[in-house]
This record gives structure tokens, sequence and C-alpha cells, in this order.
């Protein structure tokens, strides 16, 4: 007898340490009521999202089914405690505690160019209580482009395009892309140009080169896949309207004496790239209206000859990865010669007190820059290579005061010195901006990419 009651003692202490002795059925409480993925291409994996299940009783809670509404039909899968699962049964949570659901979604090709929707239920049983959290996702198919392009090749808008590796432009092909083409690069993509690119976007029917990671997070990160890099033996290279973000360099054009690549740039972003956005050395380059963000080293480099100019152009940089030290411009003869470099109503600003270096002696630096009519951030006591020739009506000492830097808003705000203060000599050439809002021909154009229009607000102010 007394064996008896030292089993059941015994017993009773183990249920009193098991934290999921006992369960009962009951509430249910979501991190979430409905999972939803951004645009997912087709044939592709998406992103893991994470639907966290919590025990609102008091006791541990004994759930009896968990199942997915369109089961093995279903375009979503899960994975509850490690297993990958379409239904799991009798799961326990201890009190206090929660699951932790994981969901993925895997969208077949439908053969449309627009997006379409998929929607499904993760379901939830314990006892009388009933409980459902909404899975829905956008699928997109894609062109897969995984060789080289051979031949005149022309992309289009409609469905993305998606470079899974290496892509070479060879020589003596073009590749148009037309207006609103989307190109997608997957991680450590590249393309090569030995031949050319237009990219022939418009205001309203941009151009883009991104990371294939389409989640909203990843919009800024930098350094997912390589970048473009222009050979020597490119020629004839546009790039309207286009935005290159998420590189490592956006832009490299490696020319010599001998072979200068060409570009012209109108309307272009290159932002949020590890490297720099526009590294370039001895090529002949044109930019206007474009936007130069966002990278870990010198937002342009130019160094070792060549030809550049740039018109209404903004460039700014600030780096919230780690300390930088190198300014948004920098210039040098490295190996070769000097650049030719040519700024006009052009913005140069950041967080360093000097953002422009030019690696030479004041003398040499004088034969190669010129800066007219425009806002860079400069120490001109402390600046080495600096004279008064190589500026005219520049400013160096205010802040630009753009509407919101920190959200990448770089249109200037109401009290900014940008406004108004641009030379008018351009103005017939480059009537608009890179939005394609009028410059006013009354009160003078504004410094930099952005000409602001009346009433403009942040968004967070329009809202």
């Amino acid at each position: 007898m007394r064996n008896i009651a030292f089993l059941v003692l015994f017993a009773a202490a183990c249920l009193g340490c098991d934290p999921l002795a006992g369960p009962v059925s009951g509430r249910l409480g979501f991190s979430s009521d409905t999972i939803s993925f951004d645009t997912v291409f087709s044939g592709f994996g998406s992103a893991t999202l994470e639907l966290r299940v919590i025990n609102l009783e008091e006791e541990p809670l004994l759930i009896d089914r968990i199942w997915l509404g369109g089961a093995g039909s279903s375009p979503f899968s899960l994975n509850i405690d490690g297993d990958a699962v379409t239904e799991a049964e009798d799961v326990v949570i201890a009190r206090g505690d929660s699951l932790f659901v994981f969901v993925e979604v895997m969208i077949d090709p439908t053969g449309d160019d627009l997006p379409v929707s998929v929607i499904d239920s993760v379901n939830f049983h314990s006892g009388r209580v009933s409980r459902r959290v909404i899975l829905e996702a956008w699928g997109q198919d894609i062109t897969l482009v995984d060789g080289d392009v051979l031949s005149n090749t022309v992309w289009t808008e409609g469905k993305p395009y998606v470079v899974s590796g290496p892509l070479l432009i060879d020589t003596l092909v073009t590749l148009t892309l037309n207006p609103g083409a989307r190109v997608y690069m997957h991680h450590g993509a590249s393309v090569t140009v030995a031949g050319t690119i237009h990219a022939n976007g418009g205001p309203d029917k941009r151009i883009i080169f991104a990371t294939d990671r389409l989640e909203k997070e990843y919009e800024d990160v930098p350094g997912r896949w390589k970048g473009l890099k222009f050979l020597g033996c490119s020629r004839g290279n546009v790039l309207n309207y286009t935005d290159i973000r998420n590189a490592e360099v956006a832009i490299k054009i490696e020319g010599e004496a001998a072979s200068v690549p060409d570009l012209f740039m109108n309307g272009t972003m290159l932002m949020h790239n590890s490297a720099s956005s526009l590294s370039a050395r001895h090529a002949d380059l044109f930019a206007v209206n474009s936007l130069f963000a966002h990278s870990g080293f010198s937002t342009v480099s130019l160094t070792e000859g060549g030809s550049y100019e740039f018109i209404h152009c903004t460039l700014n940089n600030r780096w919230e990865y780690s300390h930088r030290t190198d300014p948004v411009l920098f210039i040098a003869p490295g190996d070769g010669v000097m650049p030719s470099v040519s700024v006009v109503n052009t913005v140069i600003s950041g967080n360093l007190t000097n953002e422009l270096m030019i690696n030479a002696s004041a003398a040499t630096a004088a034969e190669g820059f010129h800066a007219d009519s425009s806002m860079i951030k400069v120490d001109t006591l402390a600046a080495g290579w600096y004279s008064a020739s190589l500026f005219r009506d520049v400013i160096t000492t205010p802040a630009p005061l753009f509407i919101d830097e920190a959200a990448w808003d770089f249109r200037p705000d109401s009290l900014s010195p940008l406004l108004d203060r641009a030379g008018r000599t351009e103005m017939a050439t480059w009537p608009v901006d890179i939005r394609n809002k009028p410059r006013p021909a009354e009160a003078g154009p504004d410094i930099g990419a952005f000409e602001r229009q009346p009433g403009e607000k942040s968004e967070e102010e329009g809202k």
C-alpha cells in the first residue's frame, strides 16, 4: 500500500514538472490575422514568413488539428516544429508559450503578363474553438535570362526579366529596353556590356535594374548583385529614365587611351549600391537630370582620363552601415592623366565636411575641373587642390535642405538654398527635371536634378 501511494505521488510530481502535461482545449491568439507575401516570381520560392500562435489559456493548450485549406493543392507550405507539412495533429503549447509556424509559397506559371492573386488559409481547431489565418500572395510570371545576348534583342514591358547569373551583351550587339521594362538580378548576377545598351525609359515608365528580392525591406539594401560593367569596346550606350539599385557598383566603365566607351544618361537614378553608383576610368560620359546616392565609398569615382559632364544632377551620400570616409565625388589621375570634369547646376552634398576630393595639385586640378552655378560641400581653406578658378557661382557652406533625405527624397524643401540658384543657360536644352516637371523660366531653375513644384511636401506630410 505504501508503494502504491509513493507511485501516485511520484506520478503527480512528474505531471507538475511537465509543462505540456494535462492540456486543455481553448482560445488561440495570433501574431497576425493575415500573412501577406510581396510579389513572388512564378517557379521561384518565396521568402519565409512567420506566424506566431499564442496560448491564451492558463493551462497547456491542445490544438487538435492545424491544416491548410487547400491541402496538397495549395501553393503555400507550412513548417511546424521543424516539419514541412500540410497539416499537423495534437500539437500542445505550454502555458504562456507560443508555437511558430513558418509559411512559404510557390506559384506555378500562368502565362499572363499581369500578376495573379493566390489566397488560402491556415486553419486551427482546438475542441470547440476554430480559428483561421488568411494567406495571400501575388504571383508574377517572368522571362528567365540564363544565357548571353548574342544578337540584337529587345526587352519589353510586361513580364519582368530575371537574370540568374553573369550576362554578356556581345560586341556589335545592341540590347534595347523599351519603356517600362523591368530587369531583376539574382544574388551575385552581373551584366557585362561589350556591345551596346539602349534603355529607353520614360518619366512615367521607368526602366528598372534591381535585386530579385521584391520585399519592401530589400528596396534600399545594397550589394545584392554586381552591377553593369561597360568594357572599352562598348559604344553608344543610353540610359534614359532608368533606375539601377542594390548593386555593388551600379555602373562601372573601364576604358583606356585607345578605347574610350561612352554613355549618355538622362533622368537616371543610381542608388543603394555597396561600393559606388558610378566608377569610371577613361570614359566619355554625359549625365543630366540624374541622381547618384547612397553608397559605401565614393558615390562617383572618376580616374585616369576621360571626359565627364554633369548638368542638373544630384550627388548625395550618407551611409548607415559603417563609418564612411570617402567623399561623394572623387577625381584622380591615377596612373594616367587628369579626367576632364564639368559640373553645372549640380548639388554635391553629404554628411562629411568635404564631399569633393581631387587627388591632384591645385594647378593640375584647374586644368581638368570646372564647376558653375552649383552647390558643392567642401572646406575650400583645407582643400589643397582648391583654387578660385575651379568654382564659378558655387555655394560651399549651407546644407541643401532636401524634403526628406533619410527617406531618399531629394526634392528641395521650401527653405532650400538650391531654389532659383541654377544658371539659365541650360534651360533651353533641359526645360524639365528628372520627373519631367517644368523648370520655370521667370524665377530661374533650381540647382540639382529636382525642380521644386508649388506646395510639394514629404510623403508623411502629404498623408
